[in-house]
């Protein structure tokens, strides 16, 4: 009796992994933008690197605001930038 509970727990545990394996598989790609690399938001990046997300985020709005880059208007609100925006994924290097 034993013996069978253990491969039912087993069978049970085996398909649980299975689903959220396909879960994750058919997930949407991320929509958000990359924070962009050029001269203005380097700075950000490399603060946001060093010295963690909400450090770099407060620099910001020095730009995104209504006289210089306004955001636009279907932007949503709230002062975390980096929590939407992801960071630039690294290049790969080539051998």
């Amino acid at each position: 009796m034993k013996k069978g509970y253990r491969r039912l727990l087993d069978l049970a545990l085996l398909l649980a992994g299975a689903a959220i394996l396909v879960f994750l598989l058919l997930a949407p790609p991320a929509t958000t933008p990359e924070l962009p690399v050029d001269q203005l938001h380097r700075p950000v990046l490399s603060m946001a690197l060093q010295q963690g997300k909400k450090s770099a985020e407060r620099s910001c709005l020095g730009c995104h605001n209504a006289e210089q880059a306004p955001l636009p208007t279907d932007h949503s609100g709230g002062q975390r930038c980096l929590s939407c925006h992801r960071l630039p994924t690294p290049p790969l290097r080539q051998p």
